[in-house]
């Protein structure tokens, strides 16, 4: 499995900084680098941006360069909002998971993140091995850097990530067998109604079985909400006779 590291070179926010540990953490990334940081990571403003992830500052190593850095890399990826003078292979992170699974031997890979005022200088980019961008609909503004961390990590984390809210509607027992035979039989009851085919019955039928307990419970209630409507279209239509009437 890929290591991912995300190094930060000249932060300039506090803030920023602190967002970027709470964007890693909650995608599974551990490893977060600072470069020649201008702020101090480990300020009270950082650690409350980082929200349950200080572990992550406090876990931080700082560097002089990005050299240093990168020293147990096996690639580097340097991130940019812009096109740059220099002739350079660009990917965008949509291809970036597929670029990096190309080269099966990586271990470790680290996303290399510039300032926010300027981003990464040209020396920076040189130790990296690909320059990757977001794409955006608008050329201004870019994302902001605890954002862009946010979209690196998350899309670098698809294999580890699942969804953490659960509904409860879907975490209950199974319908109880009385009730399903209930449900089948009026659902019978009304596919004759409105004259469905046998074939087109036993499909019905045979879904049902398969159908989860959320599901189930929708079909009833739309199956009674159908019964009551055609019950008020036929007395409509077939008004009790006079001599019927009290």
């Amino acid at each position: 499995m890929t290591h991912y590291s995300f190094i930060l070179v000249e932060s300039e926010e506090e803030g920023n900084v602190g967002a970027a540990a709470r964007a890693l953490h909650t995608m599974g990334h551990q490893d977060l680098r600072l470069v020649r940081p201008k702020v101090d990571h480990l300020s009270g403003f950082a650690k409350a941006m980082a929200h349950g992830s200080q572990h992550i500052l406090d876990s931080a190593p700082v560097y002089d360069t990005l050299v240093a850095a990168l020293h147990d890399i096996d690639f580097a990826c340097a991130t940019t909002a812009r096109h740059r003078q220099e002739k350079h292979h660009y990917v965008s992170i949509r291809e970036l998971p597929e670029r990096l699974q190309q080269n099966g031997t990586l271990q470790r890979v680290a996303i290399v993140f510039g300032s926010e005022r300027s981003g990464l200088s040209r020396q920076d980019i040189e130790p990296c091995d690909v320059i990757t961008t977001i794409p955006q609909s608008v050329l201004n503004p870019s994302l902001n850097l605890a954002q862009a961390v946010m979209v690196y990590s998350f899309v670098l984390a698809e294999a580890q990530t699942q969804i953490q809210i659960k509904d409860q509607r879907l975490n209950r027992q199974t319908m109880p067998p009385l009730q399903y035979a209930n449900l089948k039989t009026a659902m019978m009851g009304l596919m004759n109604r409105i004259g469905l085919s046998e074939r087109y019955q036993t499909y019905v039928v045979r879904a049902l079985a398969r159908l989860p307990y959320e599901d189930l419970y929708l079909l009833h209630n739309i199956r009674a909400q159908v019964d009551r409507v055609l019950d008020r279209f036929e007395s409509r239509a077939h008004p009790p006779d006079a001599d019927d009437a009290p």
